[in-house]
């Protein structure tokens, strides 16, 4: 049972960086972690088996089945005293051929804020005993839908109820919506977008869940970070350790309730564990629902739920998101900026043991001609660094002073030689070159790193984001780059890497001060 307290939520960032509590924010910590707790396999399990048992007959909508569905989702609600939100002072919307939205509202705190809504949605019904175009057969059994979808109406549930053991609610208002008919052509979501029961335009993102009950390889599929600002580090940051894989689609197709939202400009995001052999089977049933992992998925959409509802900005509506796909993601990806020859030669990849490594080609005019250096030769020093790879010497070459000191072999010589050689370009100080991308402010998302160069040395790789320096954050790559040029010492880079937030150390020995490697 739901039992109301009055307290102030926290975000779960606030316990992450927080190094020390006062006894009031120690106390928020607590209420936090102790709703947190409430998400538990037990409820979970106890909805998912009650909404996919057989007497339910798959919850085809307008049937027995669905109205059961319906009153176990109003009774939730009203255990938890969310303030009834449909139509007539009811918790449903009714709409088409006996079909309900069933609706609860927890009004905001914040006298300012409480007028704009959080919604959370997740499709209630399924396909009852399926026939030629809703199922993958057989049909004419019981379809009971466990993970599509009663997976996201328990999550959802069991956030409402952790919602509402905080001792005070969120500053905005949380609407919970079980959408109906979602089988039938997203008709729910459709008819709510048609006759909203607050404004549209105070909905500020809607939060979709969907098929959340088969965790495999650690895997959640996050739809939609893509159409808000900054929605990908929102969502990371709750990912606790050990941490989910979380997989962020550019994918956004018109195949579940998030998709009407996003065509009214609303921002969206669907947590989702992916398609299986089960789905729109009778197969999909309550006994291989993964509850652990479930429990998992939720606790990241609470942690979510509460920076959402809370944060004093939220994210505009990114309309780019509707054009794109994984394609246009391959793009983006491929506008890497050009590393700029610094040196102008070239050389085998690989080096003969004791002897560095062998130059091949030298363009004439290049700094490598000018200060003399010649085919063959093989390079043993670069900058004061002892070369015995290719890597070495792509990254002394790239990290290197304009003015660096070479140590060669030249055939048919005995004495080596000490040239001077007045690079192109500025060096790297970190050793990385990157891109940005709208739709993750404040990040630097990196699209190479030099091999053997102090951000390869910290474990940094192409693909990672960084989002703090020295504990700061940026706000755009001006900045970033201004905080690398500063950067003197071991210094901390907080990153993050397929959904998983980490710190890292890179250390810059005493040189020559970097400008920005990448445009």
């Amino acid at each position: 049972m739901c039992i109301r307290r009055r307290y102030l939520v926290l975000p779960l960032a606030t316990i992450w960086f927080s190094c020390i509590l006062s006894p009031a924010v120690a106390e928020k910590v607590s209420s936090y972690l102790a709703a947190l707790e409430s998400i538990n396999t037990t409820d979970l399990k106890r909805h998912v088996d009650y909404l996919a048992d057989d007497k339910l007959e798959g919850r085809l909508p307008g049937t027995e089945g669905s109205r059961t569905a319906a009153q176990y989702i109003k009774t939730r609600f009203q255990r938890c005293q969310l303030r009834r939100a449909g139509i007539d002072g009811g918790f449903t919307q009714p709409f088409g051929s006996d079909y309900h939205n069933i609706l609860g509202l927890l009004e905001g705190s914040d006298g300012g804020l409480k007028h704009q809504v959080v919604l959370i949605g997740a499709h209630y019904d399924h396909v009852g005993y399926g026939n030629r175009r809703n199922s993958r057969g057989p049909v004419g059994f019981i379809h009971n839908g466990a993970d599509d979808n009663a997976s996201g109406v328990s999550g959802m549930l069991e956030l409402a109820e952790a919602l509402t053991l905080l001792p005070k609610p969120p500053k905005r208002s949380v609407l919970f919506v079980a959408w109906d008919a979602e089988e039938l052509g997203m008709l729910g979501s459709k008819h709510w977008i048609a006759e909203p029961t607050v404004p549209l335009q105070n909905v500020v993102i809607l939060l979709n869940m969907d098929m959340i009950g088969r965790l495999r390889e650690n895997r959640v599929i996050v739809f939609g970070y893509r159409t808000g600002y900054g929605l990908r580090r929102l969502v990371t940051r709750h990912n606790d350790t050990p941490g989910l894989l979380l997989d962020f689609s550019w994918d956004i197709r018109a195949n579940a309730d998030h998709h009407p939202f996003l065509l009214q400009d609303i921002p969206v995001l669907m947590f989702h564990t992916g398609l299986h052999d089960d789905y729109h089977r009778p197969s999909d049933d309550a006994d291989l629902i993964d509850h652990v992992g479930m429990r998992r998925v939720v606790r990241l959409m609470f942690g979510t739920l509460c920076d959402l509802a809370n944060q004093v900005e939220v994210t505009g509506c990114r309309q780019a998101a509707r054009h794109e796909s994984s394609a246009t993601r391959g793009q983006l990806l491929r506008r890497v900026p050009r590393l700029v020859d610094r040196l102008g030669a070239g050389w085998q990849e690989e080096a003969t043991p004791g002897k560095g490594v062998h130059l091949t080609r030298v363009v004439v005019g290049s700094p490598a001609h000018k200060a003399q250096l010649q085919p063959g030769d093989h390079i043993l020093r670069f900058a004061g660094r002892e070369i015995r790879t290719s890597d070495d010497l792509t990254s002394a070459v790239r990290t290197a002073d304009q003015r660096a000191s070479v140590v060669v072999q030249r055939p048919g010589r005995d004495e080596k030689l000490e040239l001077t050689v007045e690079l192109e370009g500025q060096p790297m100080r970190l050793g990385i070159t990157w891109r940005t991308d709208d739709a993750e402010p404040g990040t630097i998302i990196l699209t190479h790193v030099v091999p053997q160069s102090p951000a390869a040395a910290a474990g940094l790789k192409s693909g990672d984001r960084i989002y703090q320096v020295a504990g700061r954050d940026f706000p755009d790559d001006t900045e970033f780059a201004k905080r690398v040029r500063a950067i003197s010492g071991p210094t901390p880079l907080l990153i993050e890497r397929d959904g998983h937030l980490q710190t890292v150390i890179v250390r810059i020995t005493a040189g020559p001060k970097a400008v920005r490697p990448a445009a």
